[in-house]
C-alpha cells in the first residue's frame, strides 16, 4: 500500500488489526492517515446482516484534538448512526 503521510498504514498486519480494532469500537478513524492536516471519523450505519451506509465528519487537525476524536465524536458518530439506522427500519 502507498504511504501518502507519515501515518499511513502501509503494512498488511497492521492494516487487519485496525480493521479489527475499528469493529469492536464501531467507528474508524482517520488520524491523517490520507492527507496531512485531515482527521475523519465514520461509523457504519446498519446491523450484523445489513449495511444500508455510513456516517463521516473530517475536519482540520486543529480542530479534531485528540480528546474530541477519541471521545465525543465517537459518540456523535454512533449515536447519528443508530437514529438513521432506527428511523429507516421502524419508519
Amino acid at each position: 500500500m502507498e504511504q501518502r503521510t507519515e501515518n499511513t498504514i502501509t503494512g498488511r498486519e497492521e492494516l487487519f488489526e485496525e480493521l479489527a480494532d475499528v469493529r469492536d469500537r464501531g467507528y474508524a478513524i482517520d488520524d491523517q492517515e490520507n492527507i496531512r492536516g485531515l482527521r475523519c471519523i465514520s461509523a457504519s450505519v446498519g446491523g450484523d446482516d445489513t449495511i444500508l451506509g455510513a456516517v463521516s465528519v473530517s475536519g482540520p487537525s486543529s480542530r479534531f484534538n485528540q480528546d474530541r476524536l477519541h471521545e465525543e465524536l465517537p459518540k456523535l458518530m454512533k449515536n447519528t448512526a443508530n437514529v438513521i439506522e432506527l428511523n429507516s427500519e421502524y419508519s
